[in-house]
């Protein structure tokens, strides 16, 4: 970590600070975990189907699919779940990196 500053020697104030070396670390998933990961928070919400509610997680840097199998039925929430996956997905999206 290197910290530098320039100060203002009438007054003490430091007129910059950077600070250089603190990349935040990102821990790496394999795309099955971070679907996974995404199906389990989905999970959680009112609405959301118990059965064949899809997540792909494809590419580099990763995005996310969601679909809904015919075996879901009727999803009447679908929009609302279509939110809380984007939300999902880009949190998790800042925190890990796909293997």
């Amino acid at each position: 970590m290197f910290w530098s500053g320039a100060r203002d020697g009438a007054n003490g104030k430091a007129e910059r600070l950077t600070v250089e070396g603190l990349e935040p670390t990102r821990q790496t998933k394999t795309a099955g975990e971070l679907a996974a990961m995404i199906r389990e928070d989905l999970s959680k919400v009112d609405g959301c189907p118990e059965r064949r509610v899809n997540v792909t997680v494809y590419g580099i840097p990763w995005n996310a699919m969601l679909m809904f199998g015919a075996a879901a039925g009727s999803v009447p929430s679908r929009a609302e779940l279509q939110r809380f996956f984007e939300i999902i997905k880009e949190r998790l999206q800042r925190l890990y990196d796909v293997a």
